[in-house]
């Protein structure tokens, strides 16, 4: 009897991870002319594009996403479907939040499920640096003021400028560079770029970068090609 009382239960208990629930943001995604309005859905397994126009629903796995970049108002996703119009470039599909943000519990949701890095607009609201650097970034066509904090697995440039921060973890970082101890280059993969290319971030800073500050960066970024 005990044992019966046993199989009933465990029958009826719910499978692991079958009981999470989907996110679901609302977002409009923009046309190369006009847009439609739809909803994002954030499964388990899958993104899936929900809009009122069939032709223009998409679902893609997780393993089938090249590239996806997220920031607190919108979500960019890079496919693997090449595109004839675009000279073979990437298909890319951009979306802009209807309401609400999103966060970094969000952004690190996604980078459990993601088989690639993100790209990241969202930092955390606090972290713990290893050491700091006051930094403006050089950018088109005005650069930003900010911090740029070194942890141990990732880097956070935070900004007050609206869609200004960033957030890399060094194992999705190609390259670094330096012209003298005020300045650094982080080489990055580009925020959903349709060819997919890398992209230079380049900042001045507003304190001397310590000789072992440079071997802690290094050292961190290569440590994937040299384990």
């Amino acid at each position: 009897m005990r044992v019966g009382i046993f199989v009933l239960l465990l029958a009826l208990s719910p499978a692991p991870g079958n009981g999470e629930e989907p996110r679901v943001v609302p977002v409009r995604h923009d046309h190369l002319l006009g847009g439609c309005r739809g909803e994002l859905v954030f499964g388990a397994e899958e993104v899936r594009y929900a809009s009122g126009k069939k032709d223009h629903e998409r679902t893609w796995k997780y393993g089938d996403i090249q590239q996806m970049t997220l920031f607190p108002d919108r979500v960019s996703i890079l496919t693997y479907r090449s595109r004839p119009m675009r000279m073979g470039g990437d298909e890319a599909f951009n979306f802009r939040l209807l309401s609400g943000t999103l966060d970094d519990g969000f952004r690190r949701e996604m980078e459990a499920r993601m088989a690639r890095p993100l790209v990241s607009g969202i930092v955390p609201r606090e972290s713990s640096p290893r050491f700091a650097l006051p930094a403006r970034h050089r950018k088109f066509p005005a650069g930003t003021e900010g911090v740029l904090e070194f942890g141990e697995e990732q880097v956070v440039y935070r900004t007050s400028a609206p869609g200004g921060s960033a957030l890399w973890r060094y194992d999705e970082l190609e390259s670094l560079g330096s012209t003298g101890p005020f300045q650094l280059r982080l080489g990055a993969p580009s925020p959903g770029g349709p060819f997919g290319s890398g992209r230079n971030y380049v900042f001045d800073l507003k304190r001397r970068l310590e000789p072992e500050e440079y071997d802690f960066i290094w050292e961190r970024i290569h440590r994937r090609h040299i384990r």
